[in-house]
């Protein structure tokens, strides 16, 4: 069972903790949306190393072992000195996306309400996943956050190469369309690089890389930036302080 996160769902819900309609709502559409919860995940490890296009220029270039090439400055700067990473791969299942199509008839409120929950389902569940695969790696290992397609410029149209190397559709049913639309649509794909820092998890060398190039993910000034290298240390989980999306409506305060 996944758990209910019902404070990220009001975040996704764009509601208030203190809304007692919204409140009611997101309890409704759980009660109806976890009965037809299938969640299933896959991932599968890989030797890594980054690369640059050209010499001289930032490395824009993730290579795994297998051969298969992902083309992003984003993902590679987030890859760095790791030498091995983890594709993944997440769904709620079917019965979750025809429930919400069913909500979507009953009203606009429970629809909007529905897909809230359901977000912070697979965010939860994503969660759980990481979280036993941590346990579970070497002593001197560190998993990394998520880095999904999508982020800063890694294209969505790479989750073409990912699917087929993941094998998310013989693992968990996962397919992708044309327009690179997941399907189930409440699912997570994702790159989890691994590394021997237990202190910067990531983190350290995005702080550096703001230092280094000013299309860094995001802009600071000196009061911004040392604010945020103090959230982004005392609030790892907070997955929003890595993001450079500072506009999304669903971001963190």
């Amino acid at each position: 069972m996944i758990s209910f996160n019902k404070k990220e769902a009001l975040r996704y819900f764009c509601a208030q903790s203190d809304d007692k309609s919204a409140d009611t709502l997101l309890d409704a559409a759980y009660q109806k949306l976890k009965s037809e919860l299938q969640p299933r995940f896959t991932m599968k490890r890989f030797e890594c190393r980054i690369e640059s296009e050209e010499e001289g220029t930032v490395p824009s270039l993730v290579l795994l072992d297998n051969g298969t090439v992902f083309h992003s400055k984003d993902l590679a700067r987030y890859v760095g000195k790791a030498r091995e990473l983890f594709l993944f791969g997440a769904t709620l299942g079917s019965g979750v996306d025809i429930a919400l199509r069913r909500m979507a008839l009953t009203s606009v409120a429970e629809a909007g309400a529905g897909q809230a929950v359901a977000a912070a389902l697979i965010e939860t569940y994503c969660d759980d996943c990481c979280e036993e695969l941590r346990k579970r790696l070497p002593e001197g290992k560190h998993l990394k956050w998520r880095f999904s397609p999508g982020y800063g410029d890694w294209s969505l149209e790479e989750q073409k190469i990912l699917f087929p190397v993941l094998g998310c559709a013989h693992a968990i049913g996962l397919t992708l369309t044309e327009s690179c639309m997941m399907a189930p649509v409440k699912s997570v794909t994702a790159v989890m690089a691994v590394t021997e820092d237990p202190e910067s998890n990531g983190i350290e060398e995005t702080l550096e890389a703001t230092d280094r190039e000013e299309s860094a993910w995001v802009e600071f000034n000196c009061n911004q930036r040392a604010m945020e290298r103090q959230n982004l240390f005392s609030n790892s989980k907070n997955k929003c302080l890595r993001c450079s999306k500072t506009d999304c409506e669903f971001r963190k305060k």
